[in-house]
């Protein structure tokens, strides 16, 4: 029975320092967590300002490449006009029908 009960002793001591390591192991990954995400924040800190720059010079950049788009189709149809107009008052100076 001796026996017994110093084998129940060791077991109960087993438990003992696996629930230790265990909850230093939990600590440790917490730790670990928070630090990663104290520094993901800082690094999103520092970046925001640059990724609002970029989405305001893509915008800036959208605006722009359709000015240019209404620039060419306002010039097209222009020249579309005038090349009509052109060929009629060519035909007129000509005098052909």
């Amino acid at each position: 029975m001796h026996q017994r009960l110093d084998s129940q002793v060791q077991q109960i001591s087993h438990m003992e320092t696996t629930i230790a390591v265990s909850g230093q192991i939990d600590a440790q990954v917490r730790g670990e967590i928070q630090g990663l995400k104290d520094t993901v924040e800082k690094n999103q800190e520092s970046v925001s300002p640059t990724i609002a720059e970029w989405q305001r010079m893509k915008t800036l950049g959208l605006g722009i490449a359709g000015l240019i788009a209404m620039a060419g189709l306002t010039i097209g149809g222009i020249v579309a006009y005038m090349s009509e107009t052109a060929v009629s008052g060519i035909r007129r100076w000509l005098k052909i029908p």
